[in-house]
């Protein structure tokens, strides 16, 4: 019997459908860190049920300082808790509000809240590329609200407007 001899094999080139593959699964690695959030409607819905609860100051760092209610900003933590916490107080409730839009911020979308130099200083300072306008039909009329990345699973809120007529 001859022995077998030990001579290197031709490498096989890789398919170009094998190489796309490679090539889209770390593209889609590589952004998902980068890529902005943006909350499905899902997520927005499971939210309002939340505030409609007043369960909002039950979940840590959901909506945290510094924050814009209606056209005010509040920079104090203690005022943010303090406006969840009156408003439970209060009964409100959004009343079955549906999703009418979800946006990323844009150049113009302050004026939603208010056309003055410090609403438009706040959407510049503290809202980022994962920052989304969210607007809520309800029977009293449209509600505005700021979202950002999940917290405990909810949208964290960074700003609430309304109800507008």
């Amino acid at each position: 019997m001859k022995a077998m001899e030990n001579k290197p094999r031709a490498a096989r080139p890789l398919g170009a459908g094998f190489l796309a593959l490679c090539l889209a699964a770390l593209g889609s690695l590589c952004s998902c860190a980068t890529s902005p959030y943006v909350p499905s409607e899902r997520k927005v819905e499971k939210l309002v049920s939340l505030i409609d609860s007043g369960g909002v100051g039950t979940v840590k760092g959901l909506a945290q300082a510094p924050f814009l209610l209606d056209g005010e900003i509040l920079l104090r933590q203690a005022d943010v808790d303090a406006a969840w916490a009156n408003l439970k107080a209060s009964g409100f409730s959004m009343g079955k509000a549906k999703t009418a839009s979800i946006d990323r911020i844009g150049e113009g979308s302050y004026k939603l809240f208010a056309d003055t130099m410090e609403v438009r200083s706040f959407f510049k300072k503290y809202l980022d590329k994962d920052s989304s306008l969210v607007a809520l039909d309800a029977a009293e009329g449209k509600y505005y609200l700021i979202l950002n990345r999940k917290v405990s699973g909810y949208p964290r809120i960074q700003g609430l407007k309304g109800p507008v007529k």
